[in-house]
């Protein structure tokens, strides 16, 4: 197998950070097939840059806030298309709550591009950059709480107690991690509580999350697959489209 050049190993590198958090270096040497002589010195490279910091065996991403940037930018260009197919789904006059995260802002930037559209729909959300861009946008309802810097979201029991004096047509969630057995995932345990909320209370849930985060598993499960009622990814895997459609969750791909 050929190695990868050594740009595509370093936003490999980040792309398993922003999903674990933390990596070992002997764990990044054997899922990129390359030596931890190789990986130590990519860590140099993305710690000097200021993407990550360096700890005994391994590394961590710098911040919370960094942590966010990148996920931003990784997989941008599906998670464009995921947020604009989503956009087809809205319907004139619906209340639809967008969860935080970095696929949902690309939907929030949809419905901004569309201002036909949003001056005739009710978003609510928690996410604080969602509730900036969309804000002269359409009506909007910002649900108050703790400020948690990792999704730019308020969260908490006064956001909690928020979310249940209210019904939502559509409910647009994303997800850290599709897994078969422990179902949609979050890495924080706080917003894990808040989604799991907010699918109690909405008419329809679209799952709005990219190819790569099938098969992940992040800390908190906050509801079991079919929970939703469709998923619209980049590209299904197979054994994902199966999976999905043995569960009668719909499949929208926007490739």
């Amino acid at each position: 197998m050929t190695l990868p050049l050594a740009e595509d190993r370093l936003q490999t590198i980040l792309k398993l950070l922003v999903e674990k958090g933390s990596c070992r270096t002997s764990e990044l040497a054997r899922q990129l097939k390359t030596s931890e002589m190789t990986i130590r010195r990519d860590l140099d490279t993305l710690a000097a840059r200021g993407l990550i910091k360096k700890v005994h065996g391994g590394a961590t991403l710098n911040s919370m806030d960094m942590q966010y940037q990148e996920r931003q930018k990784l997989s941008r260009g599906p998670k464009e298309r995921i947020g604009l197919k989503a956009r087809e789904l809205i319907q004139p006059g619906q209340t639809i709550y967008i969860d935080a995260g970095t696929t949902a802002i690309q939907l929030a930037l949809a419905l901004k591009a569309d201002p036909q559209l949003a001056r005739t729909v009710y978003v609510v959300t928690h996410a604080i950059n969602i509730a900036y861009e969309l804000h002269s946008e359409c009506r909007l309802y910002l649900i108050g709480g703790e400020a948690y810097q990792g999704t730019f979201s308020l969260v908490g029991p006064d956001a909690i107690q928020m979310i249940q004096k209210y019904n939502y047509d559509v409910f647009f969630v994303g997800a850290c991690g599709i897994h078969p057995r422990s179902g949609l995932t979050n890495t924080n345990l706080i917003e894990a509580q808040l989604k799991s909320e907010i699918l109690k209370r909405s008419n329809q849930k679209v799952l709005m999350a990219d190819h790569s985060k099938w098969g992940n598993l992040g800390f908190a499960t906050f509801a079991p697959v079919d929970a939703v009622d469709l998923w619209i990814t980049d590209q299904a895997p197979d054994e994902a489209r199966a999976f999905m459609q043995e569960r009668q969750v719909q499949v929208i791909e926007a490739p």
